[in-house]
């Protein structure tokens, strides 16, 4: 692993790495200052190891289409791994390891057949009705070719859009798109005996808009090239075209003459994206937004146009400091961080009189959050995002669920956000009657005094939501309670549970609870069935439910949801449905 500082007006690069690593703070652009500057004493404070946990915006490095060729763990000679750069699925670089690896950024759609691509982008506000905003133009990014073999798409740039009337905290009204898709394929052994033409899977997407504004200056456009890691093993870098450039930080790409630098949303800004997707990434998606909304279309039997709308949420990250020399006395971190080091890199860190850092993904982190969190404090300087993933996250965690009603993978099943700091990728877990999504966080803001309040969303198709709870098509009541580590239940100050008009999806929300790690659980409840049995054309796959043998539903107006609110001393909760009751304990006010 590489520490940095970087020096304006001089060549630098980005090296990617293949030892087990973590991704650097201070070498990507972040949310406002870098962890550096935050050091007792200011950047240039020797001595220190610092660490930060959030989800931070891409660095220019990242935007970029890239395929690489590794080589597997069993093939490494001396343990010392190794990773290629390919032009192609076809360059013979490609052959050099036997597990290939698309990182693709999708390009805008221009015809209508395109086929894994950004259709559109809106903008509204709170005073201002969704509109479409134009496409200014797809960034001269690096990429790579479609490749008609195995059918993986072409890897573009990330786009620019401008929208009619919404400005950003800037005072621009540009946006940028930035979706970024991750393919893997083995083709089992390097060299000719590899399987060129081996399937190819879709792992991950990470989906992101952000503000920003135009600055002009000397940027240039990137270029990617192979070199080695410290340790040895072949890798690839990418930087800048030119040797003499003005200040990098922030920006999300650079192009000839321009950098994009992020900028944030103004208040109430609300923001909605169309893709056309494949339909492998679908199942569940998690992000970071709230109020959210989505919708779903087949565009034929793989594709299908996932529209997704919600507003923007501030997610503040956290850093802490140690002394090199303290790491001894606190074993567990010292332990982590030789972990995510590697021997080489933590003798070089420990024997090296700079401050150095290091960044952890936040996604479903919850064992090192916990490692850390007595030296974590809230980072200042952060702002507000709009993003949705799915499949893998950055460190590797996997949604995963044994519950059979989420293993449809052919459509879009749900998707929960939230800003908590730490959080779970994969669907909420069904146990004890409720669906439980856990977070985490740290308790105060950075001023070490106000309180951190967390929010939630959930947004799950009816079908799966009836399916969990073993329900017929009758309507349903739903609550919402948070849980502490304690197993104290917290008053939420903001609670809202709403089926849509088609009764296809279910959204609940909770917003304004506190940390550090609570559990936020939804309970339904049945009310009389319209039917006697549900259409099983409304009811995944994997459902084992048989069909009745009862007389066939009758069609019914959705009935309205009534909103009730419940007391049971100084907590209250609200309670929807056609007949909401007040759960044991609580009295309707």
């Amino acid at each position: 692993m590489e520490h940095v500082r970087l020096k304006y007006g001089t060549r630098i690069s980005i090296v990617a790495f293949t030892s087990i690593s973590i991704a650097l703070s201070n070498l990507f652009p972040s949310q406002g200052a870098s962890v550096l500057d935050l050091l007792p004493g200011g950047s240039q404070s020797p001595g220190y190891y610092g660490v930060t946990f959030e989800e931070r915006q891409s660095g220019y490095g990242e935007n970029v289409s890239v395929i690489t060729s590794n080589v597997a763990v069993a093939d490494r000679v001396n343990g010392v791994p190794a990773m290629f750069l390919c032009s192609s699925m076809d360059d013979p670089q490609c052959s050099k390891g036997a597990q290939v690896t698309a990182q693709l950024i999708l390009p805008p759609c221009i015809a209508a057949t395109d086929r894994m691509c950004v259709e559109g982008l809106s903008i509204g506000s709170s005073s201002t009705a969704m509109e479409p905003a134009l496409l200014e133009k797809e960034i001269a990014s690096l990429k790579t070719p479609a490749d008609s073999i195995t059918g993986l798409p072409r890897g573009g740039g990330p786009s620019m859009w401008s929208s009619p009337n919404v400005t950003n905290k800037s005072g621009t009204k540009t946006y940028g798109v930035n979706v970024r898709v991750m393919y893997f394929q083995n083709r089992e052994k390097a060299g000719s005996a590899g399987k060129r033409n081996a399937p190819i899977t879709l792992t991950s997407m990470r989906v992101s808009v952000f503000p920003v504004s135009v600055t002009a200056g000397k940027y240039y456009p990137l270029e990617s090239y192979s070199t080695f890691n410290s340790d040895g093993g072949a890798t690839y870098g990418i930087r800048p075209t030119g040797n003499d450039y003005d200040n990098l930080a922030d920006c999300a790409w650079t192009d000839s003459g321009s950098c994009a630098k992020y900028v944030d949303f103004a208040d109430n800004t609300r923001v909605g994206l169309s893709l056309r997707m494949g339909s492998e990434m679908t199942g569940w998606l998690y992000g970071r937004m709230k109020n959210v909304g989505v919708e779903v279309s087949p565009l034929d039997n793989k594709f299908n146009k996932i529209y997704v709308e919600g507003e923007p949420v501030a997610a503040p990250g956290a850093y802490g400091f140690l002394k090199k020399s303290e790491l001894k006395n606190n074993p567990k971190i010292d332990a982590r961080i030789r972990l995510s080091s590697g021997e080489f890199g933590y003798n070089e860190m420990m024997n090296s009189s700079y401050s150095m850092a290091s960044g952890y993904d936040p996604v479903g982190n919850f064992e090192d959050f916990q490692i850390f969190e007595p030296i974590l404090k809230t980072k200042p300087g952060y702002r507000s995002q709009w993003v949705v993933s799915a499949g893998a996250s950055a460190n590797g965690y996997r949604a995963t669920s044994s519950n059979a009603c989420f293993d449809d993978k052919t459509k879009l099943l749900g998707i929960v956000t939230t800003n908590a700091l730490i959080y779970s990728p994969a669907a909420p877990e069904f146990k004890d009657g409720t669906l439980n999504y856990k977070v985490a966080g740290l308790h105060h803001t950075e001023d070490g005094v106000t309180l951190t309040r967390g929010s939630y969303d959930l947004a799950i198709r009816s079908s799966v939501a009836r399916c969990v709870y073993g329900f017929t098509d009758a309507p349903f009541q739903a609550s919402i309670s948070v849980v502490g580590a304690d197993g104290t239940e917290q008053t939420i100050a903001t609670e809202s549970v709403r089926e849509d008009k088609k009764r296809e999806w279910l959204f609940l929300s909770a917003q304004n609870f506190t940390f550090s790690a609570p559990t936020i659980k939804v309970k339904l409840v049945q009310d009389k069935p319209l039917s006697a049995a549900p259409s099983q054309s409304d009811k995944p796959m994997s459902s084992i439910t048989a069909p009745s043998k009862q007389s066939a539903p009758v069609k019914k107006a959705a009935p309205k949801l009534k909103v009730i609110n419940c007391i049971k001393g100084k907590m209250s909760k609200k309670v929807s449905g056609s007949n909401p009751k007040c759960p044991t304990g609580y009295k309707a006010k």
